[in-house]
């Protein structure tokens, strides 16, 4: 008899996405695109929360067996609930039906009994962790555990550290699933049962990419199975915020193309602005661009923020995942001169705020407009003004002199090449033609967010040297790229033109 690769939970979950993904990750692991940076450090997180959620129950049992091991773990988790002595078993390995799981926590209860634990690093209930839950209540009860309650345990976004010694009791909540998973044991039992028919299929199942391809995670096989599609020149993807059933109507229509959507098809102003743009060929101006930019006070400034955000709170008064600002950069125009250029990075792994704060006041004076993309950093001021009450005074002042540039731009100017995003990604390249992310090391904000984590700890000075000096180039060229977009933005108030055609393929 051929033997077939084995369930666990993490397959079961990529199965019930797609099973053309399951395959893959069973067959073909290869086609997977590699976790970037940014996902790395996600796991790093959850490794971090993990062992701190094992922390709250003192004289637990590890079973430290990896994947390599399993034989050795299974004889392991059943060795140590038969002692009888461990009040919880942390890592326990169970397999039911060729389905291997490993539960996160499993805990004796004082009536008898166990409570199994799903940990996650996030800080809120999701379907899907009632989902996961019931996966290994299912695995768990058939192989022969006396399972009575099923629990999600979350990061807790109340829970404010003292500064002096982090509580795992209160840094977690914890979610009783018992019910809900209960209620998905007989479609736990239905998809196990497909997903190893389909494993054992001689060859993968045929199914074409669609919205499952993101939902619930970004699928690392996406790439792999729209390599020979032939993209649209501009998709409905475009379409800003598009609704589901206004998506569902244009896809059962087969209409890929903004240019194809139909007219008096129900679409928001803003996507009828898109629509027009594409259809046209070319960018539209359709509000007081210049009328906007004129209120602004010289001297004018552009700010931004780079933050990262600790799952595990590591200084005091913050919350699990507050947005801590290690790094700014602030450009200030000069009349006939290239912009002046301010910027702080702070070195030490210590709270970076108070220092930063210093510095920030310092750079952006008493007067003038502070432009900025979005709304963020209004309210990392403000979170900073909370956090240093004796420099709030100050800190509320540059607030209320900020001049945030994206709506402006979202309500008055739509080019082509936007493609439906106003991310500054996405405006930049656009309207300041040559003016990009591509030769930086660093070109985005997870990235430097994890960057940053990942410098604190090393140990090589040479290596924290090169992190940080990448670290304040991105963080100076988001300003700048500010300061060239106000200028370009001038242009089209003005002309309504911009610096380069657009490109657009022929209908």
């Amino acid at each position: 008899m051929t033997e077939h690769p084995a369930l666990s939970k993490s397959r079961y979950i990529s199965g019930a996405q797609c099973h053309l993904r399951l395959w893959y990750d069973c067959y073909e692991r290869d086609l997977a695109v590699a976790p970037d940076e940014a996902l790395r450090a996600v796991f790093d997180t959850g490794h971090e929360v993990g062992e701190l959620a094992c922390k709250r129950i003192p004289g637990g049992h590890l079973v430290a067996h990896d994947h390599r091991h399993i034989p050795e773990a299974l004889e392991e988790t059943g060795r140590v609930i038969e002692a009888g002595r461990a009040p919880a078993l942390f890592e326990a390995a169970f397999r039911h039906r060729g389905v291997l799981v490993r539960a996160d926590i499993i805990e004796r209860l004082p009536g008898g009994g166990w409570r199994l634990t799903e940990v996650k690093s996030t800080t809120r209930l999701k379907d899907l962790f009632v989902l996961d839950a019931g996966v290994q209540l299912w695995v768990l009860r058939g192989a022969g555990l006396d399972v009575r309650e099923a629990c999600v345990l979350t990061l807790d976004r109340d829970y404010v550290y003292d500064g002096r010694r982090l509580d795992p009791g209160a840094l977690f909540r914890l979610h009783p699933v018992t019910g809900r998973a209960e209620a998905l044991l007989a479609a736990v039992e239905a998809e196990v049962d497909g997903m190893q028919a389909m494993l054992a299929a001689p060859t993968a199942p045929d199914i074409a990419p669609g919205s499952h391809c993101f939902d619930p995670y970004p699928c690392p096989y996406h790439a792999h199975c729209t390599r020979n599609d032939a993209p649209p020149d501009h998709g409905i993807d475009e379409l800003p915020r598009l609704a589901k059933a206004e998506r569902s109507r244009l896809d059962a229509g087969k209409v890929r193309e903004i240019r194809d959507i139909p007219d008096g098809f129900p679409l928001t102003p803003l996507q009828r602005i898109v629509r027009r743009a594409v259809v046209e060929g070319r960018p539209v101006l359709h509000g007081d661009i210049s009328g906007i930019l004129a209120r602004r006070r010289r001297p004018v400034r552009y700010l931004d923020f780079e933050t990262f955000s600790p799952a595990v709170p590591r200084f005091a008064g913050t919350r699990p995942y507050d947005a801590i600002p290690f790094l700014f950069s602030v450009h200030t125009e000069r009349r006939g001169a290239p912009p002046d250029h301010a910027d702080y990075l702070h070195e030490g792994s210590d709270d970076p705020r108070p220092a930063l704060a210093d510095r920030l006041i310092g750079a952006l004076g008493r007067s003038g407009s502070i432009c900025t993309w979005s709304g963020y950093e209004g309210r990392i001021l403000r979170d900073l003004a909370a956090a240093l009450p004796e420099r709030a005074a100050a800190l509320r002042a540059i607030g209320a002199r900020l001049f945030d540039l994206l709506p402006p731009v979202r309500d008055s100017f739509y080019h082509p090449a936007f493609r439906g995003s106003f991310s500054i990604k996405s405006v930049l390249p656009a309207l300041v033609p040559g003016m990009d992310y591509a030769d930086l090391s660093i070109a985005d904000g997870q990235t430097a967010a994890a960057r940053y984590v990942l410098a604190l700890a090393a140990d090589d000075p040479e290596e924290r040297r090169r992190t940080f000096a990448d670290l304040r180039a991105y963080c100076a060229r988001d300003t700048l790229a500010l300061a060239e977009l106000c200028k370009s933005l001038a242009t089209v108030g003005r002309e309504n033109t911009v610096r380069e055609p657009v490109r657009v393929r022929p209908a």
